[in-house]
């Protein structure tokens, strides 16, 4: 999963969130910088990553991307799996994207203090290019998957990633909402427990 799907599944607490965010870029040497809220958060980012990892919607999902993308598969199913929610937004959260993407910008401002200052400049750099919005549409999404290609160690096609989707869009997305549904109860449960 990527970060829009992690904010959403994240409760309204402001420090769960910081934690569900930077998930993979907080290391271990960073827990004891950080408050009990935080690491929580990092739990819910595991929770969510091992739940996704393991679920038999997203095995599908990278089946029909692996003979495009090959070692980069798990990259392109994260970020497609953000597209696909952008599109479906609606289903998942009654506000707009927008005004959802731009109240977590908000609060991710407003906590930054909370996070080691070593990701500061990093996070400041997500927030001017509004990387939550990065997959809202077809035009930022070939965007970001150019930038992920540059970004990549090996030779890839990262940018050709949308063909796939296209070959199978009706059944990555109603994969998509399989999985979606599955995860949101599992850390709904987790919630509870």
């Amino acid at each position: 999963m990527n970060y829009l799907a992690h904010a959403l599944l994240s409760p309204s607490e402001p420090l769960i969130l910081m934690g569900n965010l930077w998930g993979d870029l907080l290391k271990p040497r960073d827990y004891t910088m950080v408050s009990a809220d935080i690491l929580n958060g990092i739990k819910r980012h595991r929770a969510i990553d091992a739940f996704t990892d393991s679920h038999s919607a997203v095995d599908e999902m990278m089946r029909l991307l692996r003979p495009y993308q090959g070692k980069y598969t798990p990259v392109v199913a994260d970020v497609l799996m953000d597209f696909i929610l952008s599109k479906m937004w609606n289903q998942y959260h009654p506000r707009p994207l927008e005004d959802f993407c731009q109240s977590t910008y908000q609060t991710v401002t407003a906590h930054l203090e909370s996070i080691p200052d070593r990701l500061h400049p990093r996070i400041h750099r997500m927030l001017g290019h509004q990387w939550l919005e990065s997959c809202k549409n077809r035009e930022r999404m070939e965007q970001t998957l150019l930038m992920l290609s540059k970004r990549a160690s090996f030779e890839n096609t990262i940018p050709e990633a949308m063909y796939p989707y296209d070959l199978y869009q009706e059944q990555m997305d109603s994969l998509f909402v399989d999985f979606f549904g599955d995860v949101q109860r599992h850390i709904n449960l987790q919630n509870e427990g």
